[in-house]
C-alpha cells in the first residue's frame, strides 16, 4: 500500500548528479607529493570543471586526472560528446598549468542511464519499526508481494 506523504516526500527529493571524468596523459604536468593531490579551478560558471584529483597516490605512474562535475554542469557535460568534453576539460588545464602540457590521450566520461521506477524498502521505510533489523525481512517480503500483485 503506497503511503500519500511518502509519494510526496519522495517527490520533493532532489537527485544530486555527480559525474568524474578521467583523462590519461603521456605523462604527469601537474605537482604531486604531500597535500598536493587535489586541486581547484575557479570560474565564472559555478561548477565548470572545478574539482581535480590526480591518481598517482593510488595508482603511481597511471598519468590519470580525474575532474568531478556535479548538478547542471554534470548533466550537461553528460549530454555532449566525449571530443567537446575532452576539449573543455584541456581548455581548463591549459589555464591552470600553461599552453605547454600534453594532450590527454583517453577521455572516460561515464554516463547515467534511466533505470525506471526505483523502489524503497527496508525497516528503514516503516513508521513502527524504524530501526529494528529483524523487521527488515517482513518488510521486504511485503514489498515483494506488493510489487508482484
Amino acid at each position: 500500500m503506497k503511503q500519500r506523504w511518502k509519494m510526496e516526500a519522495i517527490q520533493t527529493c532532489e537527485v544530486m548528479v555527480y559525474t568524474k571524468i578521467f583523462l590519461k596523459f603521456p605523462h604527469k604536468f601537474w605537482p604531486c607529493g604531500p597535500g598536493k593531490e587535489f586541486f581547484m579551478y575557479a570560474h565564472e560558471m559555478r561548477g565548470y570543471y572545478t574539482f581535480w584529483q590526480h591518481m598517482e597516490n593510488a595508482f603511481p605512474g597511471s598519468n590519470i586526472l580525474v575532474v568531478m562535475l556535479t548538478n547542471g554542469e554534470s548533466k550537461r557535460v553528460e549530454a555532449q560528446s566525449d571530443e567537446e568534453t575532452l576539449k573543455e576539460a584541456m581548455g581548463v588545464l591549459k589555464n591552470m598549468f600553461g599552453p605547454n602540457i600534453p594532450n590527454a590521450t583517453d577521455i572516460l566520461v561515464p554516463r547515467w542511464a534511466p533505470v525506471g521506477r526505483i523502489f524503497f524498502t527496508g525497516e528503514h521505510t516503516s513508521e513502527q519499526f524504524s530501526g529494528y533489523v529483524g523487521y527488515l525481512a517482513v518488510q521486504a517480503l511485503e514489498s515483494i508481494h506488493a510489487r508482484m500483485n
